[in-house]
């Protein structure tokens, strides 16, 4: 205990914002965030639009939306982040086949100049690259609302940040929150994945899981700390 409480004051004073966790895959940020990243990706695939994916974030409140993020990243660094946490966690996160594509077609995002967007020095802002349409591979997500894009990549976040929880990888819900928050830009005035879940609703939240369910996305299953908390009518903060 007191190596951690000194090493907590030596990031601090280098400027830096701690978060102390337990040794798991992923951690918090990029177990939380993966699961949302990859969801962007296997829509994708199934016939969502770049824009449209973005354009859903980005009125959520993230920074950027996922597709730019991934970009950003480096689709061969969020590759080899999916794969460790795919290894742990396989029976939910289905990593998206055109991914290896575009990264063996020099593809890298930002870094190379062109990913799910061109990336022209000259240009102020990136534009899709025409080149996307050739990695998607059916429709089936082609006819989902913006609403319901934003709907699958929020719930996945909110199910993994619970996960956190249920596994006590951090000590309460406000430390995945500020991760989230700081650490990824997760929309700020939400509050972060588990206080988002309060103010909707943990009932709906689950509600809107199991219907996803039932749809034929296994992968949506609501863990058990969130279905108990639904039926006691807990709330992660405030202790109700």
């Amino acid at each position: 205990p007191e190596v951690l409480q000194r090493t907590l004051q030596f990031v601090q004073r280098i400027g830096k914002l701690p978060v102390v966790v337990k040794d798991s895959p992923g951690f918090v940020v990029n177990r939380v965030l993966m699961p949302y990243l990859i969801e962007a990706g296997n829509l994708f695939e199934a016939g969502a639009t770049i824009g449209d994916l973005d354009e859903a974030m980005l009125a959520f409140g993230m920074p950027m939306g996922p597709m730019r993020l991934l970009d950003e990243v480096g689709t061969d660094v969020s590759l080899h982040v999916a794969r460790t946490l795919a290894a742990a966690f396989g029976d939910r996160l289905t990593i998206p086949t055109h991914i290896e594509e575009m990264i063996k077609a020099g593809m890298f995002g930002r870094k190379s100049g062109q990913g799910y967007y061109l990336h022209d020095k000259s240009r102020k802002e990136a534009r899709p690259n025409p080149r996307s349409v050739t990695w998607t591979k059916t429709d089936s997500a082609r006819t989902f609302s913006r609403n319901e894009l934003r709907e699958r990549m929020v719930l996945l976040m909110v199910n993994e940040a619970a996960r956190c929880i249920e596994e006590a990888i951090v000590a309460g819900p406000e430390d995945v929150d500020f991760a989230m928050i700081m650490g990824t830009g997760f929309a700020p005035f939400q509050g972060g994945p588990l206080r988002y879940a309060d103010s909707t609703g943990i009932a709906r939240i689950v509600s809107g899981m199991d219907r996803l369910v039932d749809a034929g996305a296994k992968h949506f299953a609501p863990c058990v700390l969130l279905r108990q908390m639904a039926e006691s009518g807990k709330t992660f903060y405030n202790g109700k």
